[in-house]
């Protein structure tokens, strides 16, 4: 996953290194999952929304040069 897409819509998740991830193939009880956590709850939704829109920009723009390339 590139890092633009990650930051963008996988804030809410902490970014696991190798071993973490491998360590998660036999974590069956959920102990290793962690979340980014946010002061207030204010602030958590403030950089969700924002996240969706840059997202939603995203799509837009590789939309726009899909169809630019077809003509």
């Amino acid at each position: 996953m590139s890092d633009i897409l990650f930051a963008r819509s996988g804030r809410l998740f902490a970014r696991p290194s190798f071993w973490e991830g491998y360590a998660r193939g036999i974590d069956f009880g959920g102990t290793l999952t962690e979340y980014n956590r946010s002061a207030t709850g204010e602030e958590a939704d403030t950089e969700a929304i924002s996240s969706d829109w840059l997202a939603v920009g995203d799509s837009i723009s590789t939309a726009m040069h899909s169809v630019s390339k077809e003509r």
